[in-house]
């Protein structure tokens, strides 16, 4: 079995931050352009499945582009690009934050980015767009319970049935980072598909590997010459993610501390 290059976008947006996941609308268009007057197509996310079971073989010009987060300004800068141009994607939001600023994110910079509205994604739902999991919060799921892991895939995907009328076959793990625990867990709460990222493909459909597109990436991400340097790259900065996490909790232990103080006083 081979899969196809699957490329893993974050943020699309004028608004610059901190971060290595923002890419400028411009570049963005730019890319998509340069891919696709490579003679590059897309797959849809049931095509991507496919080939990572081994039921379908993907041509020598076949990509995945997926999206990871789904930030609000995808609507305007990136989905009109790939309609435009005849593209598919699969975008994996957090259910929980639908319509909300990111707040289970650090802000580095100071800045908060909005998530699309479920209205968002019905409105893109049919021209071309799919929309899967990216669990309910966004946790680190090997750094929580069996029950915390369940209940995060779980909720999200009955919240895309709910409120997309789908019932989504895939989900994309926080930060990428799962072990055979979180694949097992996620094949219990319904899924056929996991997705990571910047990490080696081991034949599982419960670890599909993809390539993340930085601030860095080429003109023609993943599949341009450049391809070695730009996933070596990509591996470590994803590695870097885990400050996120720390902070992230540094801050939740400071919230309780205080609370806790303000309790006692």
């Amino acid at each position: 079995m081979t899969l196809p290059p699957v490329l893993a976008y974050h943020k699309v947006e004028r608004r610059h931050e901190l971060g290595v996941t923002r890419i400028s609308p411009k570049r963005f268009a730019r890319q998509i352009e340069r891919v696709a007057r490579a003679g590059w197509k897309t797959l849809a996310l049931d095509e991507v499945i496919a080939c990572a079971i081994g039921e379908r073989v993907a041509a020598p010009n076949e990509l995945a582009i997926t999206f990871d987060d789904g930030y609000r300004g995808l609507r305007e800068h990136a989905f009109p690009v790939l309609e435009a141009h005849g593209f598919r994607a699969t975008c994996f939001v957090i259910t929980d934050y639908a319509g909300r600023l990111n707040r289970w994110d650090v802000a580095y910079g100071g800045r908060r980015f909005a998530h699309l509205a479920w209205r968002d994604m019905r409105a893109w739902q049919g021209r071309g767009i799919e929309f899967a999991s990216h669990t309910a919060t966004h946790p680190r799921l090997t750094r929580i319970s069996e029950l915390g892991v369940y209940e995060e895939l779980d909720r999200s995907r009955r919240a895309i049935a709910r409120e997309l009328g789908v019932e989504t076959p895939a989900v994309s793990y926080p930060f990428g980072a799962a072990s055979e625990r979180e694949e097992r867990l996620a094949r219990e709460a319904g899924y056929g598909a996991g997705f990571g990222i910047a990490r080696a493909w081991t034949g599982s459909a419960m670890a599909v590997a993809r390539v993340p597109v930085y601030l860095w990436a080429p003109m023609m991400p993943v599949v341009g010459t450049l391809r070695g340097p730009e996933r070596l790259a990509g591996a470590i900065a994803n590695r870097c993610a885990i400050g996120t996490t720390l902070i992230r909790r540094r801050c939740e232990f400071t919230s309780l501390s205080l609370a806790s103080s303000i309790t006692n006083e």
